[in-house]
């Protein structure tokens, strides 16, 4: 499972470098844009030293979740749990870094194409859809998991019993690639914020019912933990 999601790491994180290599020879002298706005207009300019430094930002934060990632499995109490899990879990990892190796490629085609180049939502558009298609990849694998404490739907009451997190999880797959195909829909029919609005509005609705769902399962649990007596 770890080696699996380190091979992705390292293939997302070595397109990466070769972006940066690209953008070292490609980046324009003066002013570059490092910031866009909703409607794709640049509204923050840098040097370019330190435009080329600003692409280092999603790198090292694919190097952070490849660490973090790498280190859960060994760490967490359920442990055994998240190895039966392991499906969802290099599913997961290798969707995310596929995405930030995207975002990291995008970014620099944009600074490369200057301030001068025709304002548009494309980037903006295929990264939304991006999103999209990664959280219909997770919603295949939930109702797979089991009780662990970096995947899935964590909430008091699925982590204090087994059938809530079954119960929870049979519910929250269907409704994230629910999520997910409505903002591949919304990347290509809306435009600026109003995409972005959209498609985190569904999965915060979505996480928010499926945790509120989960307490109703528990409530109705044979196995559910509610607590010991201690000696203090």
């Amino acid at each position: 499972m770890i080696r699996t999601g380190l091979i992705w790491s390292a293939g997302a994180i070595a397109l990466m470098l070769g972006t940066l290599w690209w953008a070292w020879g490609a980046l324009p002298d003066g002013s570059i844009p490092v910031h866009w706005n909703s409607a794709g207009v640049a509204d923050d300019f840098a040097p370019r030293r330190e435009a080329f430094l600003s692409l280092l930002i999603v790198p090292g934060t694919a190097l952070f979740t490849a660490a973090l990632m790498s280190l859960a499995p060994m760490i967490d109490p359920f442990r055994g749990n998240l190895r039966h899990s392991r499906k969802a879990y290099v599913a997961t990892w290798a969707g995310v870094m596929v995405l930030l190796a995207a975002v990291h490629g995008g970014i620099a085609l944009m600074m490369v194409r200057g301030a001068n180049a025709d304002p548009s939502n494309e980037f903006v558009r295929f990264i939304m859809a991006g999103c999209g298609l990664l959280f219909i990849v997770i919603g295949n694998y939930l109702p797979k998991t089991r009780k662990s404490f970096f995947l899935g739907i964590r909430t008091p009451w699925t982590l204090t019993s087994d059938y809530a997190w079954e119960k929870t999880h049979r519910l929250a797959g269907p409704l994230y690639i629910l999520a997910g195909l409505i903002g591949i829909v919304t990347a290509f029919t809306l435009d600026g914020i109003w995409m972005v609005f959209a498609f985190v509005g569904v999965v915060m609705s979505v996480t928010l019912f499926s945790a509120a769902y989960s307490w109703f399962a528990w409530r109705k649990a044979s196995d559910r933990n509610e607590g010991a007596d201690y000696l203090v």
